[in-house]
Protein backbone atom coordinates (compact mmCIF):
# COMPACT_ATOMS: atom_id res chain seq x y z
CA UNK A 1 0.00 0.00 0.00
CA UNK A 2 1.40 3.34 -1.04
CA UNK A 3 0.58 6.52 0.84
CA UNK A 4 -0.22 9.50 -1.34
CA UNK A 5 1.44 12.32 0.54
CA UNK A 6 -0.04 14.98 -1.71
CA UNK A 7 -3.56 13.94 -0.77
CA UNK A 8 -2.69 13.82 2.92
CA UNK A 9 -1.13 17.29 2.79
CA UNK A 10 -4.15 18.76 0.98
CA UNK A 11 -6.59 17.22 3.44
CA UNK A 12 -4.57 18.55 6.39
CA UNK A 13 -4.45 22.00 4.81
CA UNK A 14 -8.20 22.01 4.28
CA UNK A 15 -8.83 20.95 7.88
CA UNK A 16 -6.49 23.67 9.19
CA UNK A 17 -8.14 26.34 7.04
CA UNK A 18 -11.61 25.25 8.17
CA UNK A 19 -10.60 25.45 11.81
CA UNK A 20 -9.12 28.92 11.31
CA UNK A 21 -12.31 30.06 9.59
CA UNK A 22 -14.42 28.68 12.43
CA UNK A 23 -12.30 30.49 15.01
CA UNK A 24 -12.45 33.78 13.12
CA UNK A 25 -16.22 33.47 12.80
CA UNK A 26 -16.53 32.94 16.55
CA UNK A 27 -14.43 36.04 17.20
CA UNK A 28 -16.56 38.09 14.80
CA UNK A 29 -19.75 36.98 16.54
CA UNK A 30 -18.28 37.90 19.93
CA UNK A 31 -17.21 41.31 18.66
CA UNK A 32 -20.71 41.97 17.31
CA UNK A 33 -22.18 41.03 20.69
CA UNK A 34 -19.76 43.35 22.47
CA UNK A 35 -20.65 46.14 20.05
CA UNK A 36 -24.36 45.67 20.72
CA UNK A 37 -23.79 45.73 24.47
CA UNK A 38 -21.74 48.92 24.21
CA UNK A 39 -24.40 50.56 22.05
CA UNK A 40 -27.05 49.65 24.59
CA UNK A 41 -24.95 51.08 27.42
CA UNK A 42 -24.38 54.25 25.45
CA UNK A 43 -28.10 54.63 24.83
CA UNK A 44 -28.82 54.18 28.56
CA UNK A 45 -26.32 56.93 29.37
CA UNK A 46 -28.12 59.36 27.09
CA UNK A 47 -31.44 58.88 28.84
Amino acid sequence: MKIHYNVVVWIMLIIILMSIQYSINKVIVLLKDIKNILIQLKMKDRL
